[in-house]
């Protein structure tokens, strides 16, 4: 087995979130390609926030340059703990961004890396106010043009987003690149399950960071220039020490309206959704970045695009999470792939954005199409400007005699199937949950053997192409022997050797079942608040409807396949057990009386 420190570094270079800990993509001191110096700043209330400051070293002396803000988490560079000599920070998109006449800001955000403070929640309300003063500060340098964009991924991409809230007129774009809308919902506890395929491992890694484990992690936090003797860094280091442990309290936070430790904010408070207001008031222009394969990132991209008035740019891919990977079950198997578009093509559609918006360069981007997404079976990019596409419409697929899935609708009285839960249940450890620590999305392009130990629901042959693009409606009559338990249902194409391809999951906590209003906007899909006040424990052995989306997804599945639902409540590795003693033991109602079924975006033509 590898050692902590080898298997954190690898994770560190594969999740994109700390490139100073990976294989260097170039030395600063050796390319002469930045100039480059790190202070503190301070924010409104005192606080010192340790930035660096990156400009291009071959520029005029008076040139005036757009800025790129990177707020991290995840130190925003690194050294060596025996030499105290900075390491290579700026990866290959910094560098395409330096070289093409863009100034870098990042920044160690409140409570981390070497900035003073203490967090209690990622995406504090505080954190999200501090970002307008580091572009207050940014606008009176005298290499700024005033002008200011934001961009990354994961954590970086929300901050980005965020950054729009803040509403500071120096701020003209940003690209949210696989970035967390309603955290609670995705990555935090999807379906009202803490994710355990990533929860622990990025508890461990950030505590790591914020208490600046240099032997665990095979560097420390880089020092501000000043900061000779690292006294500084020591006292804000010490700052951390009240930050929480993350799992344990994620653990604590069942609900999405309980407050996180001691502070102010919950999960509901800690999103993009928090702050629609003052992101549609700021009008800031969008270029988003997501993956059908990625968490939630799609789904919260398109609630974005539909509900929020900024000008928006959407390409969804079939990629890992940071696009770093192609990920489609038509093309991948046991071994990573290179993504779609490739990494250059990708750089060179975040380039074009900026250099419209802070440049003045008419790259086109107004006549891009709203939105590019990858089409699973089809492996090609289609374009459209609505959303949902036009002519989708739903069509339903009962759960049916024979364990068959039919448009038929149930004819008889009293047609029960019954399950007992298997809790060995897996979608593997390179599942949508997984990538988010940067893993590619793997093997799931033949899920037959464990569909076995599933309720299976399988239709006939399709007498022709059948395209699903949008969020899938899952509506089950159930009754379970226990007061909790999960509800998971899988999508999946069966091709004509029976090889089962999966295409998006959906799922419920039973105690989260209650239908509730947005209370951000109006929406024709299922919703449910997540909030301790409806919360609604079952009744054992009493039928229950459980209504839920599934996660959005764009396929073409081919004449002659089949359509497949699995149902379990398990994904071991990946969802919290719940209940977390006993094995539940479910009776699904698929009768005229009540009728379980799936509503499928299918497009018409």
């Amino acid at each position: 087995m590898r050692d902590s420190q080898s298997c954190c570094r690898q994770l560190l270079t594969l999740a994109f979130v700390l490139a100073l800990l990976a294989a260097p993509l170039f030395s600063q001191a050796s390319s002469g390609l930045a100039e480059t110096s790190s202070i503190y700043i301070p924010m409104r209330d005192g606080t010192r926030l340790a930035i660096d400051i990156h400009l291009p070293a071959k520029r005029p002396p008076d040139d005036k340059l757009p800025c790129l803000i990177e707020q991290t988490r995840y130190w925003r560079s690194s050294e060596n703990p025996k030499t105290g000599q900075p390491n290579p920070s700026l990866n290959a998109l910094d560098r395409y961004f330096l070289e093409h006449g863009y100034a870098l800001v990042k920044v160690d955000v409140r409570g981390t890396g070497a900035s003073f403070g203490s967090r209690q929640i990622e995406y504090g309300r505080q954190e999200v106010r501090d970002g307008h003063d580091v572009v207050d500060w940014i606008v009176k340098q005298p290499w700024s043009s005033g002008k200011v964009g934001a961009y990354g991924t994961s954590y970086t991409g929300t901050t980005a987003e965020l950054l729009a809230a803040v509403r500071h007129p120096a701020v003209q774009a940003v690209i949210p690149g696989w970035s967390d809308f309603d955290t609670y919902r995705s990555p935090a506890r999807p379906y009202g399950l803490l994710t355990e395929a990533l929860i622990p491992e990025w508890s461990q890694l950030v505590g790591w960071l914020d208490s600046n484990q240099a032997s665990n992690l095979g560097a420390g936090v880089k020092r501000v220039d000043a900061d000779r003797d690292g006294a500084l860094l020591a006292q804000a280091v010490a700052e951390h020490a009240s930050n929480p442990d993350v799992y344990q309290a994620m653990k604590a936070l069942v609900f999405r309206d309980q407050k996180m430790g001691s502070g102010e904010d919950s999960l509901a408070e800690a999103s993009s959704l928090y702050w629609k207001k003052q992101i549609e008031a700021s009008g800031v222009p969008m270029l988003v970045l997501a993956s059908w394969l990625d968490a939630g990132t799609a789904d919260g991209a398109l609630l974005r695009f539909q509900h929020y008035r900024n000008p928006q740019k959407l390409v969804i891919l079939a990629s890992s999470h940071g696009g770093g990977f192609h990920g489609s079950p038509y093309a991948v198997s046991g071994q990573p792939t290179d993504p779609i578009p490739t990494q250059k093509q990708q750089f060179e559609l975040r380039l074009a954005f900026f250099d419209h918006y802070l440049k003045g360069r008419d790259k086109g981007v107004e006549q891009w199409p709203a939105i590019r997404y990858f089409n699973l079976g089809q492996e090609a990019f289609l374009e459209t400007d609505r959303w949902p596409p036009r002519g989708v419409r739903r069509q339903r697929y009962f759960l049916g005699e024979g364990r068959r899935l039919t448009s038929r609708s149930p004819s008889s009285d009293d047609s029960i199937d019954v399950y007992t839960i298997d809790f060995s249940v897996t979608t593997g450890k390179r599942n949508r949950w997984a990538t988010q620590m940067g893993r590619p999305v793997l093997n799931l392009d033949n899920r037959s053997a464990m569909d076995e130990r599933m309720l299976t629901y399988t239709s006939d042959p399709l007498p022709e192409d059948l395209q699903i693009t949008g969020s899938p409606v899952m509506v089950l009559h159930v009754a379970s022997d226990h007061q909790d338990g999960a509800f998971l249902v899988y999508l999946e194409d069966v091709d004509g050797k029976g090889r089962s391809r999966y295409l998006t999951e959906g799922g419920l906590r039973a105690i989260h079942r209650k239908l509730s209003r947005n209370p951000y906007f109006q929406e024709e899909l299922p919703f449910h608040s997540f909030a301790q006040s409806d919360a609604r424990p079952l009744v054992p052995n009493q039928v229950a409807e459980i209504q839920f989306r599934l996660l959005p997804t764009s396929v073409l599945i081919r004449k002659g396949h089949r359509l497949r639902l699995a149902i379990t409540g398990a994904d071991e590795g990946t969802l919290e057990r719940v209940p977390a003693q006993g094995t539940p033991t479910i009776t699904l109602h698929r009768n005229r009386v009540r009728a379980s079924f799936i509503d499928l975006p299918v497009v018409e033509g």
